[in-house]
């Protein structure tokens, strides 16, 4: 019989090899991850006779979205052992997942999925994208790597760079600390971009199997730093960067946003109560399925409009503009797991 239930202490040494048998991360990565970001009161998993056969990781953060500051949990790990796919249980443990986000007021999740078609039957849809530029050219020097700069100058970057995207997550000095250690864990190296000395962009760059280096997180404060961040890194460096860095290169959808709680984003986002009257369709979770005004309150009033609930998130978000009600904005989230 499967159990769907939260993970506990006890569930670290399985979750470990689960992660270690399904995903293709270094072990030095899993030591950090299952040290700095195992969290099993907001994790589950659907269990069998005391194994675990499916299992997602949750984190809880914060996300911007149109300039408002909302709890959000990032989901990764996400995990069915061979033999046990196709069975719909990691639609059980995500609902278990959504189920305590609800209780604890938590409105959104996000993730960056393996493949966005896998995601569609549960109601989710691209709300962010990133650009994807290739060096075509070698620098003019051999390039010289820096030195990982303090958590404090970092922020004050990613402040700068990101505060004007919807849908980014909201860090701390102590984050930044952090996400530079999941950077650096597996031998990735830094750049640093200075105007008048003063760091005004950073880029960490992992070397790939093939050779080339990959930028996984590159943020700065102006298109010239950007620039010049990127002619210093050799031929063939692939770099991700927000959408609108005015850099040639392939947007392609990028990450997810999952609306927990329909009324609680409509009250916060929109707040207005005349402005919608809004059928909502969700599948997969059943407190979202009602007529809401703009406030977020259900009402039996007719509805004048009919969303479904990965649509919806995208007019939230601003990935995509809703009338005049909801405007569109630059979405894009430089988190990964």
């Amino acid at each position: 019989m499967i159990t769907i239930r939260p993970l506990t202490a006890a569930d670290k040494q399985q979750a470990r090899e689960i992660w270690e048998l399904r995903f293709h991360d270094s072990l030095s990565f899993i030591d950090w991850f299952f040290t700095e970001r195992y969290s099993p009161e907001t994790s589950f998993c659907a269990e069998e006779n005391g194994r675990i056969v499916s299992i997602l990781h949750g984190s809880i953060m914060e996300l911007r979205v149109r300039g408002v500051i909302l709890p959000a949990m990032m989901i990764s790990g996400v995990a069915t052992l061979p033999g046990y796919e196709g069975q719909g249980l990691m639609k059980r443990v995500l609902f278990a997942l959504f189920s305590e986000c609800r209780k604890r007021n938590i409105p959104l999740a996000f993730h960056k999925p393996s493949h966005f078609s896998i995601y569609r039957a549960v109601g989710e849809f691209p709300c962010y994208d990133a650009l994807f530029h290739m060096r075509e050219t070698e620098p003019s020097v051999p390039v010289v790597w820096d030195a990982v700069p303090p958590a404090e100058t970092l922020l004050r970057v990613y402040e700068q760079a990101t505060s004007r995207y919807s849908g980014c997550v909201v860090r701390s000095a102590g984050d930044l600390a952090k996400r530079a250690q999941d950077l650096t864990i597996d031998g990735s190296r830094c750049l640093v971009h200075q105007t008048g000395g003063v760091v005004d962009g950073y880029l960490f760059a992992s070397l790939e199997a093939d050779g080339s280096l990959y930028c996984e997180e590159t943020l700065a404060s102006s298109t010239l730093a950007y620039t010049e961040l990127i002619a210093r890194l050799p031929k063939d460096s692939v770099v991700k960067l927000p959408p609108d860095v005015p850099i040639s290169g392939t947007l392609r959808p990028w990450g997810v946003v999952i609306p927990v709680d329909v009324s609680s984003l409509l009250r916060v986002l929109c707040g207005d109560a005349a402005a919608l009257r809004l059928r909502v369709f969700d599948e997969f979770l059943p407190w979202n399925c009602s007529v809401f005004d703009g406030a977020g309150s259900q009402t039996g009033e007719p509805a004048t409009s009919f969303l479904y609930v990965g649509r919806l998130i995208q007019f939230l978000c601003g990935y995509l503009p809703f009338r005049t009600v909801f405007s569109e904005q630059i979405c894009y989230c430089a988190d990964e797991y």
